[in-house]
């Protein structure tokens, strides 16, 4: 369930000037930015920039909606630059608030791709010289070196490990645990709360056809399957029996017109898409669990 904003939110946009000090706190305890000379050199370039989610489109202009979805609090910008160089090298720090750290992973495995981790960060981590993406507790930030010169990895390494000192770890996020682990593919899980974390990964019908609502968890990976086939499994997990048969019943009642049914199961139905795949609909209790992907039309007990 969603927190209320720990600001109120005001329909103009607007942004605010932070005070000089070298610790800037976010809406909830936690983040805070490294000091001038952090590295010897580097110092603050700019002000310090605050977004919150009625402005959050002002800096990530066509990328916000993600974010919203996932839950977001506030996003603190900080620039640093080095103190009398005669070149244009600025790095970018960014931290995300999101509203736990559920959502704050789901983020981070959303935009990271295929993680490739930086050596001396000891929080989940994927980057190169270019940026840096960390998930820290319900914390997602990102590092950026916008002329991606590799002589700034250490300064932009220094950045990183000082921030994420000053974050909480957070509680253990164990989503994508409810994944069966019995051939999964290692680094494809990953987190989705609406209809634009989840048009990557397949469309089921128009809007949020699944009802997430963005204050329901689904998790997602890759499995084996036979002769070197790859499938993937989708677990929706509803708040309750009822919630989630009532979004049963909408995907049944609203289904993609690509894709067709070719059986009805107990609790469910087989369907074949525009790619001559299958996949599977299944409702257990407050779970709705979808396979898609499928080579051939599964062995199942038509109704």
């Amino acid at each position: 369930m969603r927190r209320p904003p720990l600001l109120n939110s005001v329909a103009v946009l607007f942004v605010f000037l932070l005070s000089s000090a070298d610790v800037v706190s976010g809406a909830k305890a936690g983040p805070a930015f490294p000091r001038d000379n952090y590295v010897a050199g580097w110092v603050r370039s700019e002000r310090t920039l605050r977004f919150e989610r009625s402005n959050l489109f002002d800096y990530i202009d066509g990328g916000a909606e993600l974010f919203l979805e996932f839950g977001f609090d506030v996003l603190l910008v900080q620039r640093y630059k080095e103190s009398n160089a005669k070149g244009d090298d600025e790095i970018a720090l960014e931290i995300y608030q999101m509203e736990s750290a559920e959502a704050a992973l789901g983020i981070y495995l959303t935009k990271c791709g295929k993680e490739t981790p930086v050596g001396g960060i000891k929080e989940r981590n994927s980057g190169d010289r270019y940026q840096f993406s960390i998930v820290k507790g319900d914390c997602f930030i990102q590092v950026n070196n916008f002329g991606g010169d590799g002589k700034l990895m250490p300064v932009m390494l220094k950045l990183t490990q000082r921030t994420l000192a000053s974050i909480p770890k957070g509680p253990p996020v164990t989503l994508l645990s409810r994944l069966p682990e019995k051939d999964f593919i290692s680094g494809s899980g990953l987190i989705f709360r609406g209809p634009y974390a989840l048009q990557s990964i397949f469309t089921f019908g128009s809007g949020d056809v699944l009802q997430l609502r963005g204050n329901v968890f689904g998790v997602t990976g890759d499995y084996a399957g036979p002769e070197g086939g790859v499938y993937t499994r989708l677990l929706i997990l509803y708040p309750e029996p009822k919630a989630a048969l009532s979004a049963f019943e909408n995907l049944s009642n609203n289904l993609d017109p690509y894709l067709e049914v070719v059986s009805r199961l107990e609790n469910g139905f087989t369907f074949r898409d525009y790619r001559d795949k299958f996949g599977t609909v299944e409702l257990k209790n407050d779970v709705m669990e979808i396979k898609i992907n499928l080579p051939e039309k599964p062995e199942t007990t038509e109704r």
